[in-house]
């Protein structure tokens, strides 16, 4: 069931310092994780606004502005992808926090391994490793809607507003309904990712 992490006398949690990217918004702050060990979990498991604190904005290239906000509340359907500065490993990057679902069902326990796929956003492209089950084929894994929010790791983006904008991350979540195509890269006959085009 979606929840708000920060209603009633809910703890904050271990704060986890971010970076927020959307169509026309970046910003870079602090989530606090609540009851959540992750912010996989906090960021899927809530619904409507995420609260982000200490709230810098950026400029379209990474570099800060001088408006810093205490508190600001996000839409998540306005969210292309969150970055976190400072993953946990292996816990986050792990195969349990991929692409979603079950990894244990009774006697059979299912792997995930991670895949390099090119996805494309409003705003920008974004290339890097996301952990799915074996048998997973493409279509398999742009139509799923869960979880919403999907973990990919060592990540390249650039903004198709500006190519010369690039940037590098550990660890993202990138938001489903922001994914407008999706390309499988690395495998035998794909392209690799450094061939995908500046757009």
């Amino acid at each position: 069931m979606p929840i708000d992490a920060f209603t009633g006398d809910e703890p904050l949690g271990r704060e986890e310092r971010i970076e927020l990217v959307g169509t026309h918004l970046r910003l870079t702050g602090l989530m606090y994780l609540g009851r959540f060990g992750r912010l996989t979990d906090l960021i899927n498991a809530q619904s409507g606004y995420i609260r982000v604190h200490d709230a810098n904005l950026l400029r379209r290239n990474g570099d800060p502005t001088t408006l810093v906000l205490p508190e600001l509340m996000i839409d998540k359907d306005e969210i292309s992808f969150i970055a976190q500065e400072d993953p946990e490993a292996p816990a986050e990057a792990s195969g349990l926090a991929g692409a979603g679902g079950m990894g244990d069902f009774g006697e059979v326990t299912l792997t995930r391994k991670p895949r390099q796929f090119v996805l494309f956003t409003p705003g920008h492209t974004v290339t890097g490793s996301a952990h799915v089950y074996g048998e997973t084929d493409l279509a398999g894994f742009v139509d799923t809607n869960d979880p919403r929010f999907i973990a990919l790791t060592e990540v390249t983006t650039r903004s198709l507003a500006d190519r010369r904008i690039i940037s590098h991350y550990k660890f993202v979540l990138i938001n489903r309904t922001q994914m407008i195509a999706a390309s499988e890269t690395g495998r035998q006959g794909d392209i690799a990712p450094e061939d995908v085009p500046d757009l």
